[in-house]
């Protein structure tokens, strides 16, 4: 069955067959411009494209028939956060240029350097294009167990080749790059090599490789590299080389001081660092002694599987606030909101919280129990109870019962963590927020919703994407390799799904603490 697909400036000749849906062409055929949060389950409603004939249709829902024109809609630009306020290495090693590149589930971000001083000369990002198969990593492993594996790996590594090639043109440069270091959690290293990441999604979730390594670029199907590709080692199944390379990046080391961060706890203080996105990684501890875990948080802060969420994009609501009895929002890019993304939806529950919109419990309050000065922002759908932050921008009971599991989830990984060290939030000199979604988390916001420690505001840093920071000093200096890897063997996992004491702090943290 023949299908022409107008994706950009871009058609192409498609050939489907019988009970194939058009989600599933798209993705056997490498098209990744159509956003599946849900991974094709058809729940979240928002792999649109558009048919010729009939107008708008779910991808995943759509069966392919013959003589089908569809448009893929346009990329609406996520805000990427490219680089970090990070402890770099000094270059130590005479190669002529190098690159980097930090491979998160939602975002990719490449950076192009010399090699002899480690001078940037070049940064491109773009939203990771596996999302066609989900907005997590469960969604992909699925993908990969359903014979996926080898389009999933395509997608990323077509990815990185015209990246690096948007990286010498941006750079004047005529020639290729010697060395490429890549950091990225344990699931997309798996499929950026070509492994199936499927022993990750059963338990006792056991990764088949750990990385750390060299490997040969051409064999990966880097096209750019000629000599060296390293991938940052990982630490457990949800642990990866992310993580190694952001405690590389924020200085946890014993070999350096923390850098631009005050010191608020003298040497011996521990340290917090968070890395919050599809997947919430956590690690406390200091030089030589760290603890790290995994929470399951789910896509809620990236703004997928939200009634009306979006990434952080033009139209996005990304900032919630209430004056003098009204509730307002700022829009990504200004104009008309579109939907709201996850710092907007943090933002939203504080300002439900704090003019008794919602309970302690998470539950949306009757209009006659709010203040009358609120109560026009109440609402019904379909659904039931909602509140209206524009005329056409709402948040549902569903999406506040979401981002609560996530938030829980994050906050009871904080708990073990501390209860396993033996120590209390006094012991904690810094808290680090790292990853893309942490350069725009309004820290005070996540504190009001119980996500982060309220007790721990005043020493609490944003840093920005970290993880890539990090890749780029392992793609300069190969002490820095060698302090990852040590990294990776002072870090202990914790397994929060069969922790004695994960579902009773779970439990506890699912509520929220209205502050009079």
């Amino acid at each position: 069955m023949k299908v022409t697909v107008c994706c950009g400036e871009q058609t192409r000749i498609l050939y489907g067959s019988e009970h194939q849906t058009l989600l599933e062409l798209l993705q056997i055929n490498g098209i990744s411009g159509v956003y599946v949060p849900c991974g094709g389950n058809g729940t979240c409603g928002k792999c649109l494209v558009n048919v010729r004939e009939s107008g708008p249709v779910l991808a995943c829902r759509t069966q392919v028939t013959d003589n089908m024109y569809i448009t893929v809609p346009k990329e609406n630009r996520s805000a990427i956060a490219e680089q970090g306020d990070c402890c770099l290495y000094k270059a130590d090693w005479n190669f002529e240029y190098t690159a980097a590149c930090d491979i998160g589930t939602t975002t990719v971000v490449c950076h192009l350097m010399e090699g002899g001083s480690g001078r940037r000369l070049a940064t491109v990002s773009a939203p990771n294009s596996q999302r066609t198969f989900g907005a997590d990593v469960i969604s992909r492993i699925q993908a990969a167990k359903e014979g996926y594996l080898n389009q999933l790996h395509f997608l990323i590594t077509d990815q990185i080749n015209h990246m690096l090639e948007q990286l010498c043109e941006k750079a004047g440069l005529r020639t290729d790059i010697a060395c490429l270091a890549v950091s990225g959690n344990t699931v997309m290293s798996h499929l950026f090599v070509g492994i199936s990441p499927e022993t990750i999604g059963v338990s006792p979730f056991l990764p088949q490789s750990l990385f750390g390594a060299v490997y040969e670029a051409s064999a990966l199907g880097i096209a750019h590299c000629r000599e060296v590709l390293y991938i940052a080692p990982s630490v457990s199944g949800y642990v990866g080389g992310d993580i190694t390379a952001d405690m590389l990046a924020a200085a946890m080391k014993s070999s350096a001081e923390p850098v631009r961060f005050e010191d608020t706890g003298g040497k011996n203080g521990e340290t917090l660092l968070l890395d919050i996105g599809t997947n919430g990684e956590i690690v406390l501890g200091k030089p030589g002694d760290y603890l790290c875990c995994a929470a399951a948080a789910g896509p809620a802060f990236e703004g997928a599987e939200i009634e009306m969420g979006m990434s952080a994009a033009q139209g996005a609501i990304s900032k919630v606030w209430c004056e003098h009895g009204d509730i307002f929002v700022s829009v990504i890019g200004g104009g008309k909101a579109a939907g709201l993304c996850g710092s907007g939806l943090i933002d939203a529950l504080a300002v439900f919280l704090e003019t008794g919109l919602m309970d302690e419990t998470g539950l949306l309050t009757d209009a006659d129990e709010v203040e009358e000065s609120f109560r026009k922002y109440i609402g019904k759908d379909e659904k039931g109870s909602c509140v209206y932050l524009t005329a056409n921008v709402r948040v549902t009971q569903g999406d506040i019962r979401k981002l609560q599991l996530a938030k829980a989830s994050v906050a009871a990984g904080i708990d073990i963590l501390l209860a396993e060290r033996h120590i209390s939030h006094k012991d904690v000199s810094r808290v680090i927020l790292a990853g893309g979604f942490g350069s725009y988390l309004n820290k005070k916001r996540a504190a009001a919703i119980g996500m982060i420690p309220a007790e721990l505001l005043g020493v609490t840093y944003s840093v920005g994407n970290a993880a890539g920071e990090g890749a780029v000093s392992a793609a300069v200096s190969m002490a820095a390799r060698e302090e990852l890897k040590r990294l990776q063997n002072e870090m202990q996992y914790v397994e929060l799904s069969t922790h004695p004491g994960f579902s009773d702090a779970y439990i506890d943290e699912i509520y929220f603490e209205i502050i009079a």
